[in-house]
C-alpha cells in the first residue's frame, strides 16, 4: 500500500465510487492492459501491475479505509513504526518493512542488533556507556528479523514458480512460490534479515504473499470460476465452445440444446493443483442477446416468439 499513489485515479473512479464501480473499472482496464493481450509491451505490463495493485487495495473495505486515512495523514497508518516501502521496491512489486512494536516501532531493538546495546528507554547516557563497557564481554546476538509483503500475479500463485525480491539490505534473491499459494501465506527466508554484530547469525525475512486479481478467472480454494458468452442460437440449438483453463490448456465444452443463461458446467480436474489436491474449473454460461436487428429480422423474431408462446 503506497499512499503516494492515487489508486482512484489509476482506476479512473472518484473517491466515493462503490465496490461495483471499482470492480467494473478494474475489469475494463485489466482486459485492455493484460500481458496476454499486449505481449512484450513493458509499459502495458507496468500499467497492469498498477491497476492490479490499486484494485487489491480499493476492493477491500479495511485496506481502502486505511489507505484513505494514510492519504490524509501519512502518520495515521497505525503501523507504529516507519514505512520502508520505497526501500524494498523490486521488479514492480511493493515491499513494505514494518516496525516491531512500541512507540518507536522497535527502533531501540534494531539499534541494539547493529551496535550491541538496546532495550533501554531511559535518557541517561551512563546506562549506554555501561553497555559499551560490557560490549566485548557479551555473546554475539542474532540480527533483527524483518517482515515484508509482495504482490504476485494470479497465475504465479496458481501454478507456482519463482519471484525476484529485494531484501532489506538491498540484495536481490529469488524465492520459490508453491503451486496453489493462497492470499496471506507467509514465507520465511532464513538469514536474509538484518546482519548481526560481532559474527552473530543474521536475522530472518518473513514475506507475506498478496495476489493480484485476474481479469477472467476467480478462485475459491483450488477451484477456478470463469464466464463464457454464447449466442441465443447456440443456447437454443446446442453448441460446442473452447474454454481456456488456468493451466494454459484449451478444452472443448459441449452444451446441450436449451441451455439456460447462468447454467454452470464443471470441468473436472482442470483447476489448481496443490499439495491439497487438484480442483475443478467451473464455467458459467451467459447468453448474449442479438443487437441492432433490422426491422425484417425483428419482425421475424416477434412472429416466432408468439408462435412459441413466449411473452415479451
Amino acid at each position: 500500500m503506497d499512499p503516494k499513489k492515487d489508486y482512484y485515479k489509476i482506476l479512473g473512479v472518484n473517491e466515493n465510487a462503490s465496490n461495483d464501480e471499482i470492480k467494473k473499472a478494474y475489469r475494463k482496464l485489466a482486459k485492455e492492459f493484460h500481458p496476454d493481450v499486449r505481449a512484450g509491451d513493458k509499459n502495458a505490463e507496468n500499467r497492469f501491475k498498477d491497476i492490479s495493485e490499486a484494485y487489491s487495495i480499493l476492493k477491500d473495505p479495511e485496506k481502502r479505509k486505511q489507505y484513505d486515512m494514510m492519504r490524509k495523514n501519512p502518520f495515521a497508518s497505525g503501523q507504529g513504526g516507519f514505512d520502508y516501502g520505497d526501500f524494498g521496491n523490486s521488479g514492480g512489486f511493493r515491499v513494505n518493512f514494518g516496525g516491531s512494536g512500541g512507540n518507536f516501532g522497535g527502533l531501540d531493538d534494531l539499534l541494539g542488533s547493529f551496535f550491541g546495546f538496546g532495550g533501554r528507554r531511559g535518557s541517561s547516557r551512563s546506562g549506554y556507556q555501561s553497555d559499551f563497557r560490557d560490549f566485548s564481554q557479551r555473546a554475539p546476538r542474532k540480527g533483527a528479523d524483518f517482515e515484508s509483503s509482495i504482490t504476485i500475479p494470479f497465475e504465479l500463485a496458481a501454478l507456482g514458480g519463482e519471484q525476484l525480491v529485494q531484501t532489506p539490505i538491498g540484495k536481490h534473491i529469488k524465492i520459490k512460490i508453491a503451486a496453489g499459494t493462497e492470499e496471506g501465506k507467509k514465507i520465511k527466508i532464513t538469514g536474509q534479515g538484518s546482519p548481526a554484530p560481532r559474527g552473530g547469525e543474521p536475522g530472518d525475512l518473513y514475506i507475506t504473499i498478496r495476489i493480484s486479481p485476474h481479469p477472467k478467472f476467480e478462485r475459491k480454494g483450488n477451484d477456478i470460476y470463469s464466464d463464457e458468452e454464447i449466442t441465443f442460437a447456440q443456447a437454443l440449438f446446442g453448441t460446442e465452445i473452447e474454454v481456456r483453463t488456468i493451466n494454459h490448456q484449451t478444452v472443448k465444452l459441449k452444451m446441450p440444446a436449451g441451455t439456460d443463461s447462468g447454467k454452470v458446467f464443471r470441468l473436472k480436474n482442470l483447476g489448481i493443483q496443490s499439495s491439497k489436491g487438484r480442483g475443478s474449473h467451473f464455467v458459467r454460461v451467459l447468453i448474449k442477446s442479438p443487437k441492432n436487428l433490422n426491422s425484417k429480422l425483428k419482425k421475424q423474431f416477434e412472429e416466432w416468439a408468439k408462435s412459441a408462446g413466449m411473452d415479451f
